[in-house]
């Protein structure tokens, strides 16, 4: 069970920074691709701009999510573990 929670909160944390990066600067990329894009290529960029931002939408919460479950799991690990089965010797 550790090494879930351990990749849970790796991710999470990944996907959080990750999040952050495409909130702040994807605006900008956007604009610089329609700026050089021009305007016959307003259709795609409005595609890549949905796209993007249902992506940005979900990156931060996902990985806050994440965390939140590796919490979770290791709150849960020492009373979901089996105890250790003894041998009882018959007489």
């Amino acid at each position: 069970m550790e090494s879930t929670a351990r990749r849970c909160v790796h991710w999470g944390i990944t996907l959080v920074i990750a999040g952050g990066f495409v909130l702040v600067l994807l605006p900008h990329l956007i604009g610089l691709l329609a700026a050089s894009a021009g305007p016959s290529a307003a259709i795609g960029v409005g595609l890549v701009d949905i796209v993007m931002t249902l992506v940005r939408w979900a990156l931060i919460p996902m990985g806050t999510t994440l965390i939140g479950a590796a919490i979770v799991i290791r709150a849960l690990a020492p009373s979901l573990e089996r105890p250790s089965a003894t041998l009882i010797s018959e007489p």
